[in-house]
């Protein structure tokens, strides 16, 4: 599912050219008459989840598995309550991408040289289910994509939320780079992330606190010049995530009894803005 017209147009035309490698990829932007698939994965913006879910249906068969790697929390129970909790797994990914002109997209060197990282999770209450998802995640180590399966993929969904959350909301208010947000803000970005992470333990996650923040200020480090999704969105006048991210912490934080001021004030900051 694409919301650009022109992008899609050029897709049916030409094909999907990746750059720089230049190489096309034929692709069906029309649904049609095809079996189901073995796994279906979403990776859409989080607002965009159960239109993305009803669009894919036809893709769904019996056997058929749904993974989401989306950025934030909730997606996955949005996918469940279309397809079923036993057959979503929830995930996350590195795998880094940007749509360039119409038909295009810009490959990141991660991704190009292999050092992207997929993680997929087996569906709740399901650990038998991980040799087929670790079979699954062979095949997109195959292809280039190196995935790997686990039992519970909430710890990295969280991990990875606290990354986004704390950097994207952040640096979309300051309209700045991660190097300059990391220079700029480094108490806001770990008092976001400490009550990210308070929320993840009460929620039952196992995810620990020193090391979340050692890992999110190494990663903010390496990205330096980089411009975080929501803040490209929030600067061109895109709806963002942060309902998905800032807010649904605030949310679950509320029903926990954890205090979370910061993702809220922060969050609330970014919904305004989207508004102006």
């Amino acid at each position: 599912m694409d919301v650009r017209r022109d992008h899609l147009e050029a897709i049916a035309r030409d094909g999907l050219v990746a750059e720089p490698s230049g190489e096309t990829v034929r692709v069906d932007t029309e649904p049609g008459p095809e079996p189901p698939a073995e796994l279906v994965v979403v990776a859409t913006k989080a607002f965009a989840t159960e239109e993305a879910a009803r669009g894919a249906s036809h893709l769904v068969g019996a056997e058929t598995l749904v993974a989401t790697v989306q950025n934030g929390i909730g997606t996955e129970d949005l996918l469940a309550e279309v397809f079923g909790a036993t057959r979503v797994l929830a995930g996350t990914t590195t795998i880094a991408a940007e749509a360039g002109a119409p038909g295009r997209v810009r490959i990141g060197e991660s991704t190009r040289t292999g050092r992207s990282l997929t993680v997929l999770g087996c569906p709740p209450g399901a650990p038998e289910l991980l040799p087929r998802v670790e079979g699954l995640c062979a095949a997109l180590t195959e292809a280039g994509l190196p995935a790997s399966a686990v039992v519970d993929a909430a710890p990295a969904r969280w991990r990875k939320l606290a990354f986004a959350g704390s950097m994207g909301s952040l640096s979309g208010l300051l309209d700045a780079t991660v190097g300059e947000t990391l220079a700029s803000a480094p108490e806001l970005l770990l008092a976001l992330i400490d009550e990210i992470v308070a929320v993840a333990q009460a929620e039952g996650v196992a995810l620990d606190g020193d090391e979340t923040r050692a890992a999110a200020l190494a990663l903010f480090a390496d990205t330096g010049f980089h411009r975080a999704s929501l803040a490209v969105d929030l600067a061109e006048g895109r709806r963002t995530e942060i309902d998905a991210l800032c807010l649904e912490v605030v949310r679950r934080g509320a029903a926990h009894g954890v205090p979370t001021p910061v993702n809220h004030v922060v969050g609330r900051l970014v919904s305004a803005r989207e508004r102006r």
